[in-house]
């Protein structure tokens, strides 16, 4: 491929006819190890299936008191035939919305109840401040820049919420006493639309067999967690759950249905009653304005972020204030409570527990919305509320002696805005998201090849240590790293590193990689860095300036940078044609060890297809060329602001995560 054709090209994620794209996570690139794959095991993944039970199912009593469990915690559930059983067994959805035994699937019936409604309208509201102070805004791809998300979906006839995760997260069990930690639910917003063409296989008038198109069917970037408090906070009852996961992780397919949901699992009857649910968070693609809107960061998306807890007084769900999330503008108005917060943070006893990832600020200082925006994750104030609060000089007289993890002004302040909902949705996530559900096999457009984000997956072993020393009956660690970087990780590509800071100098690179301050602003280029090699490869950024950055997002901008130097044959992909940072990309002929050949788009016509209502997977057929991309894998994960998408050989390449249509809110049919 020619020069000049790459620099006008878009990476997409799904093949040519002899090209693919696939999927990426935050491992280390040495390969997997014995207890790495045990932890994808102990996650739901599905590589080698455990042992079958014996014949007759599992027994419903729990491990005795004192055993040791003989399997490692299931922390990740994640099969899809799995979770549809667990749908059928009341899990819907509609079911854990509502409470009631069978409510509707389709969003259609179950938004003329008062759940849904009561959610509805508040995300509405959201939607239309939006619009209301953005002119540009719409839901129109053709007529408006910034694409906004349609909220005729959480209304409509082909769509639904299903059901992409069960996650075990007994490691919150600080943060409650009364409970066992949590279990969580996590659905998706996924639809099926006639095209206007309608159904594959109609036949015309006179009988003959018309050529239309199939319905069109994606998910979209929205998820909603059903966050339930385990119950009976005792240390029985806690290690007696703890034995149940871990009995758990022994079991698949039915044998495993039928044990979580029986009355010694751990989603027993009730376990997702609207009595345990401590919270539903709602994480929403409000926005998202292409490249050639915002061309020095190659494009920009903002998420809405919301919790609302069941109020069975008012018949609804009313919104609830957002864990460790600072109201910026109510505080940036009342210098007296700002001051008060700032003596919270300063105290002995709340900075031992903010050292530990275990604090829990008081109400009086929290927001019951927030935002978050993309690229460019912790560079964007947006993402950092507490940076916007203070400078680091407001720490100067704080003592950090005996404190392991923060050990300075710079590290407290990206402590804490990494425990707030949208410092954490932008630390090591896929566009936001730390779980997006796994693909159906034969899928090749469109189809994310790791399901979790790079911090999900690092967080895995640290949840699972803490589940099997209460089963044990010991004292579990519920110590939390900073969710950009685990403890023990080896700084492979693409990692957080240190710069400098004594908060973070135990954060170095593997070997062969340098720590780079690619795109911190100005004022945090001595504090943490990415790990990225000294000359630039297939994959690598080629066009990297520092973010200017703004409390309000959309004045954010990137420092004017040209072009950088990339492997011979290979040439810059730029930002503004949507590769933050820029990407090196050649021709698929003689990639090296980390290369892979994918597909490029080329960005007009893609874009005039999709605006003429076309199919997403249509457009992609038809205006793609093959281009060599970065290699990548759950063992070899992409930088930030990249995600891996799947093959059809089942390897995957390295794209910006809005090429992929089911992580953007533009372009799908009309609900």
């Amino acid at each position: 491929m020619r020069p000049r054709r790459l620099r006008h090209a878009l990476a997409l994620a799904a093949l040519a006819a002899s090209a693919g794209i696939a999927g990426c996570s935050w491992w280390p690139s040495e390969g997997p190890s014995a207890a790495r794959q045990d932890v994808r095991r102990a996650a739901g993944q599905p590589s080698a299936a455990p042992p079958s039970p014996a014949a007759g199912g599992p027994q419903p009593a729990a491990a005795p008191q004192g055993t040791p469990p003989q399997a490692r915690p299931l922390l990740l559930l994640t099969d899809p035939a799995v979770l549809a059983e667990l749908e059928a067994a009341g899990l819907d959805f509609g079911s854990v919305l509502t409470g009631a035994q069978r409510a509707p699937a389709s969003l259609s019936a179950l938004s003329r109840t008062a759940e849904l409604a009561s959610i509805a309208r508040v995300l509405a509201d959201d939607l239309r401040q939006i619009q209301r102070a953005d002119p540009r805004s719409g839901t129109s791809i053709a007529r408006h820049a910034h694409r906004l998300f349609d909220e005729r979906w959480l209304s409509a006839e082909g769509a639904r919420f299903e059901l992409i995760g069960v996650v075990n997260r007994m490691d919150r069990r600080p943060f409650d006493a009364s409970a066992c930690g949590e279990t969580r639910l996590v659905y998706r917003l996924a639809y099926a639309a006639k095209t206007p063409g309608g159904a594959a296989g109609a036949t015309s008038a006179a009988g003959a067999s018309v050529a239309t198109p199939a319905p069109a069917a994606s998910r979209l970037p929205m998820t909603a967690s059903f966050e339930l408090l385990a119950p009976a906070g005792d240390a029985l009852s806690c290690r007696r759950l703890a034995q149940a996961w871990s009995r758990a992780g022994a079991l698949s397919g039915p044998d495993l249905v039928r044990f979580l949901t029986s009355l010694e699992g751990p989603l027993a009857p009730g376990a997702a009653d609207r009595a345990n649910l401590a919270q539903l968070v709602v994480n929403l693609q409000s926005v998202r304005w292409p490249s050639t809107v915002r061309p020095d960061l190659g494009g920009h998306a903002e998420y809405v972020l919301r919790a609302f807890r069941w109020d069975a007084r008012a018949g609804r769900y009313a919104p609830l204030a957002l864990e460790n999330t600072p109201d910026v503008a109510r505080l940036s108005r009342d210098p007296a409570r700002r001051e008060r917060l700032r003596a919270w943070l300063s105290a002995p006893e709340n900075l031992a527990r903010l050292d530990e990832g275990t604090a829990l600020l008081p109400e009086e200082f929290l927001a019951t919305k927030a935002l978050s925006a993309t690229p460019h994750g912790l560079a964007r104030r947006a993402n950092r509320p507490f940076r916007v609060l203070f400078e680091p000089r407001d720490f100067a007289g704080v003592d950090f002696a005996g404190l392991s993890r923060v050990r300075s002004p710079e590290g407290l302040l990206r402590r804490l805005d990494q425990m707030t909902c949208p410092g954490c949705h932008q630390s090591g996530s896929v566009a936001g998201f730390h779980l997006l559900g796994q693909e159906p096999p034969g899928r090749v457009h469109d189809a994310l090849f790791t399901l979790e984000s790079a911090h999900l997956a690092g967080d895995l072993p640290r949840r699972q240590a803490v589940v099997e020393a209460i089963a044990r009956g010991a004292a579990p660690d519920y110590q939390v790293p900073y969710p950009e970087r685990g403890d023990g990780a080896r700084g492979g590509y693409g990692a957080r590193c240190g710069l400098g800071d004594p908060s973070f100098a135990g954060w170095a690179c593997a070997e062969g990689l340098v720590c780079s301050a690619y795109d911190a602003p100005q004022e945090d280029r001595a504090t943490v860095g990415v790990c990225l090699p000294a000359a630039p490869e297939v994959g690598d950024p080629c066009q990297v300036g520092a973010v200017v950055p703004h409390a309000d997002p959309h004045r954010d901008r990137a420092a004017a940078a040209q072009p950088g130097a990339c492997p011979l044959a290979a040439v810059c992909n730029t930002s503004p044609v949507g590769f933050p940072g820029g990407m090196c990309t050649s021709s698929c002929v003689g990639l090296p060890d980390e290369g892979v050949c994918g597909a490029i788009a080329v960005l007009d016509p893609f874009n005039r297809c999709l605006a003429r209502g076309s199919v997403f997977t249509e457009c992609l057929s038809r205006h793609v060329t093959p281009a060599g991309l970065r290699r990548c894998s759950s063992e070899a994960p992409c930088r930030e602001d990249y995600v891996c998408a799947r093959t059809s050989s089942g390897e995957g390449a390295c794209i910006p995560p809005y090429f992929l249509f089911q992580l953007r809110v533009d372009g799908h049919a009309v609900p």
